[in-house]
């Protein structure tokens, strides 16, 4: 039987490659690459991945009497991190060290596989528990697959304990840990599990005992520790959940069950014209080596995205589209789900391409200038870009020249190439379908398909008055909680796959109504007509992070008033909320017989 060959394994855990896997084969190779450039050998998007520069960081793989590997920065904008620190020139890189290309930028885990047994990982506070892990993993992998996954889970939750990024610990109140759930409902493999992991750990400790002695300490002891420190993270949060419970005057299990409700969403959209049905996509330049976004200067003065249908292969075209995840919940318990636009039909809602910093650049055109011009590169005016709405169309233009197809604009539509729903700790995402979205809030209603009836959560009626003060709840997915993954490898006719798997859990907020929304069409003149300036929303004090969008809004009585759908940029816990009456519009099909 051929050993494996020893191969480079990048875990992805954040940026536009979340949850990718990408394997390099050892023969051959000197250097990885990693950067915006298309040249890179580990390749970022041009515009989601902005933290990241055209040419940021390098692994060299160094092969003299022992194998071993350094990662250096590239003189990048934003600086690589290796464990949560800056380097600073050329340093040593060992398996399970996570990389960080830019403050806030995408992560990922450096591994070997498989591992030489020279080539240690880096000793972390968690060490002892990743030694048992693999030595669960050898035990009981011949016997049931499915239970190592759940272990793998289990050992990925304290091993990102371990190197967590410390600006994102106690912002928000964290959910239940997914290990309780998994062990509740697989308990007797559990047992088997760990079991099996004390008595290799026990076994290895007999055979090797000519090693080192752990830090003096018993490994088996360790894992007791591990273990009785999760119970009482796990004991926290029940006495968090009865807090809760008691200030809102209601019992836990209906915050059980109202998280049981409270789905996570993740989604993939494109655009397409709808004169040909063809995908959209937006031309880009490469101006003095730095890749750029074309734009077309009209007639008029005002700037537009150079749009085309071909995607020849002389230039870097990116389809425009766009993707993520949010938060919503189920209304019945045939599985209707509602969400806002911006989650579940992203092209309704403003185009969200710029990156969060003060400007951003592009390669400007003149409107039919003759071939060979030379585009000027320019800070872009954000105004005349930002507002704009993927659905309602725009100008498309040859992808050689700055010259329109038509005389006039086209209309375009967005089509979801990817929509599912997962359910509190599960690792299995459900597909969906768009149903319907408001015309006139950001609500929409999706659907999956159930074989038996699932929680929901009651609407409230024109019966259940908000007033300033009132006190309420918000569950959601928000991107700064503590995440559990699971990481499991799987052999399908002989193809080895490894998934890096999100189980999530909602996190719940409080806070109060803040402000109503504003009373329409009720002056005393009839010409004077108010609005608010971020629509019909009610205007709470809680904190809603990035990835809440769409949760419910729940008050003391256990209904939902809102749904959450627009974060301040300069207040962090100020939020707003779609009132729950534009949801009964959207679910009312056909007018009432009264009118």
């Amino acid at each position: 039987m051929t050993a494996a060959a020893t191969r480079i394994v990048i875990r992805h855990l954040s940026g536009s490659k979340t949850n990718q896997i990408e394997q390099f084969d050892l023969d051959g190779l000197s250097e990885i690459t990693l950067g915006r450039d298309p040249s890179s050998k580990i390749v970022y998007d041009l515009q989601r991945d902005d933290a990241v520069s055209r040419k940021h960081a390098v692994i060299r793989i160094k092969n003299e009497k022992e194998l071993y590997f350094r990662i250096a920065d590239l003189n990048s904008s934003n600086g690589t991190m290796l464990n949560g620190e800056r380097i600073g020139g050329e340093v040593e890189l060992l398996p399970d060290d996570v990389v960080e290309l830019g403050s806030g930028g995408p992560k990922f885990v450096f591994d070997v596989q498989p591992r030489p047994s020279y080539l240690p990982a880096r000793t972390h506070a968690m060490g002892a528990l990743s030694a048992i892990d693999a030595a669960a993993t050898r035990v009981v992998a011949a016997t049931d697959a499915a239970a190592t996954a759940e272990l793998a889970a289990a050992s990925d939750t304290a091993r990102q304990t371990a190197v967590t990024d410390t600006s994102t610990i106690g912002k928000v109140p964290v959910g239940k840990a997914t290990i309780l759930r998994m062990m509740t409902e697989e308990r007797s493999k559990a047992r088997q599990i760990w079991v099996a992991a004390i008595a290799a750990v026990v076994l290895l400790a007999v055979i090797g005992g000519t090693a080192p002695y752990w830090n003096g300490q018993n490994v088996a002891g360790q894992l007791s520790q591990q273990l009785a420190q999760q119970e009482r993270a796990n004991e926290a949060n029940r006495q968090a959940e009865q807090g809760l419970a008691g200030r809102m005057g209601l019992k836990p299990e209906d915050i059980k069950r109202y998280r049981e409700a409270t789905v996570f969403i993740r989604v993939q959209w494109q655009l397409y014209d709808r004169s040909t049905n063809r995908p959209i996509f937006q031309k880009m330049a490469n101006v003095d080596g730095e890749w750029l976004p074309c734009y077309v200067k009209m007639d008029d003065g005002k700037l537009v995205r150079w749009f085309t249908l071909d995607n020849n292969r002389d230039s870097n075209y990116q389809q425009v589209g766009g993707g993520g995840s949010g938060s919503g919940f189920v209304i019945k318990k045939e599985g209707f789900i509602l969400t806002n636009k911006l989650v579940a039909a992203g092209w309704s809602s403003p185009y969200e391409d710029f990156s969060n910093t003060s400007g951003s650049r592009g390669a400007v055109y003149n409107l039919n200038y003759r071939n060979g011009h030379s585009p000027y590169k320019q800070r872009i005016d954000l105004d005349d870009l930002s507002g704009w709405v993927p659905e309602s169309g725009g100008w498309l233009f040859e992808s050689g020249r700055p010259y329109t197809i038509s005389s006039d604009p086209h209309d375009f539509f967005g089509r979801n190439e990817s929509l599912t729903v997962q359910f509190p700790g599960t690792r299995i995402g459900i597909n969906a379908t768009l149903l319907r979205t408001s015309l006139e809030a950001d609500v929409a209603e999706i659907k999956i398909d159930v074989d038996s009836p699932i929680d929901t959560l009651e609407l409230a009626g024109d019966e259940d008055k908000v007033e300033i003060g009132d006190r309420v709840m918000l569950f959601g997915y928000t991107g700064v909680s503590n995440k559990t993954r699971a990481v499991q490898e799987t052999n399908e006719g002989g193809r080895v796959r490894v998934q890096d798997v999100y189980i999530p859990e909602p996190t719940v907020t409080e806070g109060v109504v803040s402000l109503l929304p504003a009373m329409k069409d009720k002056q005393a003149n009839a010409d004077v007509h108010t609005y608010g300036t971020v629509g019909d929303t009610y205007q709470l004090d809680i904190y809603a992070g990035p990835g809440a969008a769409g949760g419910p809004v729940l008050n003391s009585a256990g209904k939902v008033i809102a749904l959450d759908s627009l974060r301040s940029s300069t207040a962090q816990h100020v939020a707003f909320a779609v009132p729950v009456s534009y949801v009964n519009e959207l679910l009312q099909l056909q007018r009432n017989r009264s009118q």
